[in-house]
């Protein structure tokens, strides 16, 4: 079976070195240099930086080829991550890691159609923010206006709304709650150890 109508590549910019699957579908892409792009893929709209995996049916979308969806260096979103940026941008800063199935959602309501439904809940729309270094368990979702700062990490099938999480700090539950901080001395000397 030929299948090659279905997993489209239009308009693909790649730097050295990627390996990308043939069973992806790629649409105004911009890939830094080494990405991984699993099977099954669906981007469109999307900048990539250097070093980084896009995991097995991985979903990103944009509505727009100005307002693309951007992904920092050396990032990994792993098995079934979705993200639409229908609602706002989405931005993912370098070294940030989102676990499977994890949803980042710029827009949520029941839409028009149900004009009772969406009086009383109206659409949200706002951006999605993943600082450097943040870590999404698996299942986590991220509802509009959610900004996570430097470092955040969300504990698995947690649910940021919208807001900003403090940096280096742990949060978990259905909404995310805060855990614990991270002790700024030893962030400072993990950094000064990695050089960064």
């Amino acid at each position: 079976m030929d299948l090659s109508g279905f997993f489209k590549k239009i308009n693909v910019t790649q730097g050295a070195d990627c390996t990308i699957s043939e069973f992806c579908s790629l649409e105004n892409v911009v890939l830094g240099d080494s990405v991984i792009i699993g099977d099954g893929v669906q981007l469109k709209n999307v900048a990539v930086g250097n070093g980084s995996k896009i995991g097995v049916n991985v979903r990103l979308y944009s509505p727009a080829v100005a307002q693309p969806v951007t992904i920092g260096q050396e990032c990994w979103l792993s098995y079934g991550v979705f993200g639409e940026a229908t609602g706002g941008e989405i931005h993912i800063e370098d070294y940030a890691v989102i676990a499977h199935r994890s949803l980042l959602l710029t827009s949520s309501g029941p839409g028009k159609k149900n004009a009772i439904m969406d009086a009383l809940y109206p659409e949200e729309h706002g951006p999605i923010r993943i600082g450097a270094y943040c870590w999404l368990g698996t299942q986590c979702t991220l509802l509009p206006g959610a900004i996570l700062s430097e470092g955040v990490v969300l504990g698995a099938h947690a649910l940021a709304r919208g807001g900003v999480y403090e940096a280096w700090t742990v949060y978990a539950g259905i909404p995310a709650k805060f855990l614990k901080k991270f002790d700024a001395q030893a962030v400072a000397a993990a950094k000064r150890s990695l050089n960064i």
